[in-house]
């Protein structure tokens, strides 16, 4: 069953359950989904993988979002942003912890020669490709500052 089917599902499940929080979030992906699907022109369903982009981007806005309510003490916006990044964290691969990171990054170095920060641009990439969607970018590119 693909991604996209899931959320799909999960939509009906929202509904039956006239949950509002989730059907709202799931809506929300589908929705761009389908915009993207549109913007392709070629009449093909998006990948797992463009899927899961998608909904990396949403907990990311939705992370932003929740920082700006934390700053202004929004309690009510709080708990349902919260709720949000958790429902659609579900339907993300098993995020690595840091020491993980550390160790794949490491591999990428040393079996490659890597050394030094002039080869920083290439390890970002071998490291972005093979870790895509398992980590943030943002964890990837400290773990590599920190090792080269």
């Amino acid at each position: 069953m693909t991604l996209k089917q899931q959320l799909k599902d999960s939509m009906k499940e929202a509904m039956k359950a006239k949950n509002k929080e989730e059907l709202t979030s799931v809506r929300l992906v589908l929705s761009t989904i389908q915009k993207k699907e549109i913007d392709k022109n070629d009449g093909e369903e998006l990948t797992d993988a463009e899927v899961m982009q998608i909904i990396q981007t949403e907990i990311k806005q939705t992370q932003e979002s929740l920082g700006f309510a934390i700053q202004t003490n929004k309690t009510e916006m709080i708990s349902d942003l919260e709720n949000r990044k958790q429902f659609l964290t579900k339907y993300l691969p098993e995020q690595l912890s840091e020491d993980e990171v550390k160790i794949i990054i490491a591999g990428i170095i040393e079996s490659n020669g890597f050394s030094g920060k002039q080869d920083m641009g290439k390890v970002m990439g071998l490291a972005m490709a093979e870790l895509k969607g398992k980590t943030e970018g943002s964890l990837i590119s400290k773990v590599v500052k920190e090792l080269l």
